[in-house]
């Protein structure tokens, strides 16, 4: 008993210990060019939604660690950055409301290209979950779910 009393002190410090920082890892490209995403005939989507999802999109991929720099739809590249920068395309395909105690979702097609010669790097279909909510408005689901996007390219992209 007296030597057991010790190794479980030692082992329950170890389990409660922070884990050690994860290596800062550099973003994937200098420069990203969002482009204004579109919607498929048939969806339900507004463009206040767009906006918002666009938005939500453009703050996030910086903290995804996926650009050094986001710019809008037709915004400047410097030439010497063609080659490590890429643009994102994408068109929602479908949209579902949440309600009651069902999730709502949003799909999207992701086209990721290089901007030197725009050669397709990635293609993602993901669908972006989002939580039934009477606060769930254009505003609030378009920016928490192009946030969710951002990390769908960041973890595409590895």
């Amino acid at each position: 008993m007296k030597r057991l009393l010790p190794c479980l002190l030692v082992l329950g410090g170890l389990a409660l210990a922070p884990p050690l920082p994860a290596k800062d890892v550099p973003p994937r490209f200098k420069t990203i060019e969002v482009k204004h995403f579109t919607v498929a005939p048939g969806v339900p989507i507004s463009a206040d939604f767009v906006n918002f999802f666009y938005d939500g999109l453009l703050a996030h991929l910086p903290k995804e660690k996926v650009a050094e720099r986001v710019v809008a739809d037709g915004g400047a590249v410097p030439d010497a950055e063609a080659a490590d920068s890429a643009v994102v395309e994408g068109v929602f395909t479908e949209y579902f409301k949440s309600g009651g105690f069902k999730i709502g979702h949003v799909n999207v097609d992701l086209k990721i290209y290089r901007r030197s010669d725009h050669v397709l790097l990635k293609a993602l279909a993901p669908s972006l979950p989002f939580k039934p909510s009477p606060l769930n408005r254009d505003e609030n689901v378009g920016k928490f779910t192009g946030g969710r996007a951002a990390f769908f390219i960041q973890q595409g992209l590895k």
